[in-house]
């Protein structure tokens, strides 16, 4: 049976990506769940002077990081009988990714997002269409895959309680581990919905504003609640061995339960920030692998990458190769 060190569980989109100066970023600190909104003229026509067409999903972008990293990659997407599913197998393929554990659902089309850009803040909104990502079921069985770690992105659609519960009848007594990054459908079920994976996740990432919308729904309104440490500490205390918390331009923590690791970002020329949390979050974990556990290497890893990544357009196209670390790790 072939050895995987990730195995990737989660979306498969194609991408087109609008570049537009016409919209404008609004702070709304009173909402703590919507604290930044992009906003366009009513009516108006929107201009880009840029599109471009990419792969995308948090499985695809997870799989795609992990396997530039030097990582014996696979992962469980779900595609269309359709052109843009074979594009994606194809671009994953290319990229090193074990592919045969996709799923092809001739029923619904492959998953599309629309992402635009704002060129002045370089920060992004995505319009999704699910399609085939609504349909994953994992039908090769787990107990027959071979690896150290499952990765778990977004998940949408009825089934990703069921595919909850297959993953952790996988994790079980076997010794391989879990990284969650959670999506917004997991997260609006609440702590009765996600609190038994919680229990056997060894890494959960999620961004500031996802945790600040967990605390508020599992405890209602906290003091302190949008410091990091504060947020850090009680959801930690909630199950996963290892919490990542990304704070977009004020960096990214990790705490495990005794020490709280912090990474400032690097001073990088932003270009675009589509799927910087994948990015992150898939780093951090290989950090784990190529690091022995080194936690500060392994947050220091996802820095750099995203760092990378956001220098060029799409999800994918700044993602470093594992030659690329010499620039920043001597050793």
């Amino acid at each position: 049976m072939k050895k995987y060190d990730v195995v990737s569980i989660g979306g498969a989109t194609r991408d087109i990506i609008f570049y537009t100066d016409q919209g404008e970023v609004i702070s709304t600190p009173q909402d703590l769940t919507r604290q930044k909104m992009i906003s366009f003229e009513y009516g108006a026509k929107l201009i880009s002077r840029e599109v471009r067409f990419g792969t995308g999903g948090g499985g695809c972008n997870t799989a795609v990081c992990l396997s530039r990293l030097g990582l014996k990659t696979a992962n469980f997407v779900a595609i269309g009988q359709d052109t843009e599913g074979e594009r994606i197998s194809a671009t994953l393929k290319e990229e090193g990714v074990e592919t045969k554990f996709i799923e092809t659902k001739k029923e619904v089309g492959t998953g599309f997002s629309l992402l635009v850009i704002d060129e002045k803040s370089k920060e992004h909104v995505a319009f999704l269409y699910r399609g085939a990502n609504d349909k994953l079921e994992l039908k090769n069985d787990l107990e027959k895959v071979n690896t150290d770690w499952f990765y778990m992105s977004s998940l949408s659609g009825k089934n990703w309680p069921m595919i909850s519960d297959k993953v952790i009848q996988r994790i079980k007594g076997d010794g391989c581990h879990l990284a969650w990054n959670p999506g917004e459908t997991q997260l609006q079920a609440g702590m009765k919905a996600i609190k038994d994976l919680l229990a056997y996740t060894k890494v959960l990432i999620l961004n500031k504003d996802e945790s600040i919308e967990l605390v508020l729904e599992n405890k209602g309104k906290i003091k302190d609640i949008k410091k990091p440490e504060i947020l850090l500490k009680e959801i930690q205390s909630w199950g996963p061995d290892i919490f990542v918390l990304t704070d977009g331009r004020e960096g990214s923590y990790a705490y495990d339960g005794q020490k709280i690791y912090f990474s400032e970002i690097l001073d990088t020329k932003v270009m675009d920030t589509t799927g910087a949390g994948d990015c992150f979050g898939s780093s951090f974990v290989a950090g784990l692998e190529m690091f022995k556990g080194d936690i500060d290497k392994s947050i220091k890893l996802g820095i750099y990458n995203t760092s990378s990544l956001v220098t060029k357009p799409g999800a994918q196209n700044g993602l470093l190769y594992k030659k690329d670390l010499k620039k920043y790790y001597k050793n």
